[in-house]
């Protein structure tokens, strides 16, 4: 079901009055990008273009180097990340970018009124209700929806940076709840992009029309059903015994 206001948003503002969280993570630096990001891997599986080879975790769930290797390439990803529960559901996430022929350089030199219009103009491309932004030290159009032929529930972060667009999904089998969306988080914070300053930015009126339609939509696939671990749905790794089973709907987010 759609939600008129941002769940994502709303758990943010929560976050506000809560105390920080420690969390141990890895850092991956993707290949053939400009952007590092950290992902716990003592309770994900994460793969990248780049540690593929004689990686034990592939061949402890089945996974052959051809069939990773073509998924990345088909999909445009560089990460495929997932997270299996004690009960059998995931969250799985998805790095990928593409280059841009529009002349943005950056979205964060936009302000945020530009990039919640530019949030908007690719909500309307794409039918989708719930958007906003979220900005640490750079700014993400967010989007948030139901992918009903998947039977995902996706939360979707869109940015551009030295032209390049990048977009993180994360799909999950289960409604986000205050667990996911602490993972989320912080992952999302962990980032850092080589920003290239030599690149001129062209600015754009951002009534967006023409920009989220030709440029950036097109970027976005939504939820990924035939990722390589959709005949893998049994396995499991250590899951954090702090994850709790409250839906969105159950913690009062909507």
């Amino acid at each position: 079901m759609k939600r008129k206001l941002s769940v994502f948003m709303a758990f943010m503002i929560s976050l506000m009055v809560l105390s920080p969280i420690t969390v141990h993570a890895k850092s991956y630096h993707l290949g053939g990008t400009d952007m590092s990001i950290q992902v716990d891997d003592t309770s994900w599986y994460v793969f990248t273009r780049d540690n593929m080879t004689d990686n034990p975790e592939m061949e402890e769930l089945g996974i052959s180097f051809e069939a990773m290797s073509d998924f990345f390439h088909a999909n445009e990803a560089y990460m495929d990340a997932i997270l299996y529960y004690e009960d059998g559901e995931y969250t799985e996430l998805f790095v990928r970018k593409r280059t841009l022929d529009s002349g943005m350089v950056n979205l964060s030199n936009y302000s945020d009124k530009e990039v919640l219009e530019l949030a908007k103009g690719i909500a309307q491309e794409q039918g989708i209700e719930n958007y906003s932004v979220y900005e640490n030290q750079y700014k993400f159009a967010v989007l948030e929806y139901t992918d009903e032929d998947l039977g995902y529930y996706v939360c979707e972060f869109v940015t551009v940076v030295n032209r390049d667009n990048y977009t993180l999904t994360f799909q999950s089998t289960v409604p986000f709840g205050d667990w996911e969306y602490n993972e989320i988080q912080n992952i999302l914070d962990s980032i850092e992009f080589e920003v290239d300053a030599s690149l001129k930015e062209k600015r754009f009126s951002l009534d967006l029309g023409s920009i989220a339609g030709s440029a950036l939509t097109g970027a976005i696939a939504g939820g990924l059903g035939c990722g390589v671990f959709a005949l893998i749905k049994s396995k499991k790794k250590k899951v954090d015994e702090n994850r709790g089973t409250d839906s969105a709907d159950d913690a009062g987010l909507n």
